[in-house]
């Protein structure tokens, strides 16, 4: 089984990722964006443990990617910060939902509206942990043989 936290909208805050990390000792993390620089402390307190990241509408001159499209245990994830693909906008999610479904994607992890949300829709599941930097929002899944589980959280 892979244990994975899912972050997004740290906007200077990364003392929330480190107790959520020290919290949950996943196998890996996602980052999804407005906050890259909180992800140098995070990196130096766990050396070791895996990041996929992208960038967000405030991470100015990022050298993050905008989605990061991996199969992780069987499992293929779509992320993106959301910005670009009308979150805020289209409460069905379709353009979203269009580029998973071009990514061939069963899960989506995205950010941008600071509101926790797990949903199928389209036959995609969408998770956005929330704002890990405002509420202490994240969430961690579970994956194991090709099959997942989300919980939203809390610091």
């Amino acid at each position: 089984m892979i244990r994975i936290c899912v972050f997004s909208d740290s906007h200077g805050s990364p003392e929330p990722m480190i107790a959520a990390l020290e919290r949950e000792m996943p196998t890996l993390f996602f980052f999804l964006g407005d906050g890259e620089r909180d992800l140098r402390p995070v990196r130096k307190r766990f050396p070791d443990l895996p990041c996929y990241g992208v960038r967000g509408n405030c991470d100015l001159r990022s050298e993050l990617s905008r989605s990061v499209v991996c199969t992780v245990v069987g499992v293929r994830i779509f992320a993106v910060h959301g910005h670009l693909h009308n979150v805020k906008y289209e409460p069905e999610l379709d353009t979203l939902a269009a580029a998973a479904g071009e990514a061939g994607a069963g899960l989506v992890l995205f950010g941008h509206t600071h509101q926790p949300l797990l949903r199928e829709l389209h036959g995609i599941t969408f998770l956005n942990p929330g704002s890990i930097g405002g509420r202490g929002d994240y969430a961690v899944l579970e994956l194991e043989d090709g099959r997942f589980t989300a919980e939203l959280k809390i610091l």
